[in-house]
């Protein structure tokens, strides 16, 4: 049933990329020969692009602009360089500290290309967490920013940068590349690795699914602002490349640069997290007025929770194109709510992909009615075999916990109420942070806000509320509260900060704020 469903999703979404348009000979010829050395492997990916459109644009970063051939070459150059000179291969881990541009796209496709196991690093990562990272994945060579020369050395790790274009090929290409790692986003301790084999079927479904929703075609301009070490960051590059498109990239993120970015380049698609739509909103009407965004058609959240007043207000700033994906680094995208989702169920993640039923279950595995709350499950070809480190998710009935809950809606749409280790117990009632921040986000003098649970004396645990205003002040916000949140759901603390703590994926680190 998946498999005909994902089917049934894929091969008319491909069509209307424009993807399976009849190739000349002479790129078939090509496209078939990386089949053959490749198989299956990410760097499969950017060889068929280069086949086909070796002229079109690839990537356009700080340092200018790659065409499809040069990305494949510089790739290629890099490969040669980890499989020859350091005689890395199958088994060997190679870590990617790159931000977001065309190096860690040499990266990433060049260790997939040796076979090699590839670890995406987080920029943000201190020099402490970094080595312990390294050793507990066994990372043997980063490539890496020159930014990261020293720390990586104090680290005791070997760093490479981008090498010289030069005609040697890596000692082998094996048909299938090693996993792709992505960390856990936090930022202190040791983060446990999420590996991904490179799988066919299931990505299929995932892309059919996003491609029939947005209507993308093959050739566009996507600015990603997300993360690229990020799992949606990584997901966003490889269907990119798989449309043949041209990747618009900023080392670091500002509001104003990826607007003007996404006007200048005519860009039809931008990739973000909740928090940098937030700072394109706040953008003073002036600067967003120099920088119209005429063809844009779709702008995809993900990897953090987009509150209900966020989507509407950017909607009605730049038009019904806003789509919400919502996964894990451990199940992958679950599901993708479209404009007319957002409009007609606000706060809604949408509706399942294709090839990734969701369930939402009981403390006791069993599946509940709609529009009640429970643990949300998650099933399909991208839910990951356990940690590197050790250790797994959930699992009941083949279906994987995503450590959310939530529930679905009598349309079958999905709605996320916070995370399992987040729910606050106060006097005996369970309270969700996120409840509490999407009502505080409503009111127009609140910039921006989180929730946490403090101890008490009393009831156990309270709410407190840490804000960033625009104007007003306190009282006016606990008035608001009375009328808009339970009596169990008022925080008994409101805080005004300057800013809110957050990963580079937006999430919120409430433990900053405790």
């Amino acid at each position: 049933m998946i498999a005909l469903d994902v089917a049934a999703t894929t091969v008319p979404a491909l069509a209307r990329t424009g993807l399976l348009k009849p190739v000349a000979p002479r790129a078939m010829y090509r496209v078939a020969k990386t089949l053959r050395r490749h198989g299956s492997n990410p760097a499969t990916v950017l060889g068929i692009a280069a086949a086909r459109w070796p002229n079109r644009t690839a990537v356009i970063d700080d340092e200018g602009a790659a065409t499809y051939g040069e990305l494949y070459t510089s790739t290629e150059s890099l490969a040669a360089t980890l499989s020859v000179d350091y005689g890395l291969g199958p088994g060997d881990a190679v870590g990617v500290l790159c931000r977001n541009g065309r190096r860690f796209l040499h990266g990433v496709f060049a260790a997939s290309a040796i076979g090699a196991d590839v670890v995406l690093l987080n920029t943000d990562f201190s020099a402490d967490v970094l080595a312990k990272t390294i050793a507990a994945h066994r990372i043997r060579i980063i490539v890496c920013d020159d930014e990261y020369d020293e720390t990586l050395r104090a680290a005791g790790a070997t760093p490479v940068g981008d090498q010289r274009v030069t005609r040697r090929r890596p000692r082998n290409h094996p048909s299938h590349a090693g996993r792709i790692i992505v960390l856990t986003s936090g930022t202190t301790g040791t983060p446990k690795g999420v590996p991904r084999s490179p799988k066919v079927s299931p990505i299929l479904g995932i892309a059919g699914s996003i491609l029939e929703r947005t209507r993308l075609r093959a050739g566009g301009r996507i600015v990603i602002a997300v993360p690229l070490f990020h799992a949606f960051g990584f997901a966003i590059v490889m269907l990119g490349a798989t449309l043949g498109a041209t990747l618009i990239l900023r080392r670091r993120f500002d509001a104003e640069a990826a607007l003007a970015q996404a006007s200048i380049q005519r860009a039809d698609a931008v990739a973000v997290v909740p928090i940098m739509l937030r700072r394109i909103l706040d953008l003073p009407e002036d600067v967003r007025a120099r920088n119209p965004v005429r063809s844009l058609r779709v702008v995809i959240s993900g990897a953090a929770p987009l509150d209900p007043t966020l989507a509407r207000d950017f909607m009605d700033a730049f038009g019904d194109i806003l789509y919400n994906g919502y996964g894990s680094s451990e199940v992958g995208i679950g599901t993708f709510a479209v404009p007319a989702d957002l409009r007609a169920a606000p706060g809604t993640v949408g509706k399942p992909v294709a090839g990734a039923p969701v369930r939402i279950l009981d403390t006791a595995g069993r599946p509940v009615a709609a529009n009640v709350v429970g643990r949300i499950f998650v099933g399909g070809g991208m839910t990951f075999d356990g940690y590197t480190t050790g250790g797994a998710k959930a699992i009941v009935a083949n279906l994987m916990s995503t450590g959310d809950m939530g529930y679905l809606d009598h349309a079958g749409r999905l709605f996320i109420v916070g995370r399992e280790d987040d729910m606050i117990i106060s006097g005996g009632e369970n309270v969700y942070p996120q409840a509490v921040e999407n009502a505080l986000a409503r009111h127009p003098d609140v910039a921006d806000n989180a929730v946490v649970g403090v101890p008490d004396e009393q009831y156990g645990q309270r709410l407190a509320a840490f804000v960033v205003l625009r104007g007003g002040n306190v009282d006016t916000l606990r008035t608001y509260l009375k009328a808009n949140v339970s009596r169990f759901e008022q925080p008994r603390d409101i805080h005004v900060v300057s800013e809110i703590p957050r990963n580079p994926s937006g999430k919120i680190l409430r433990r900053e704020l405790i």
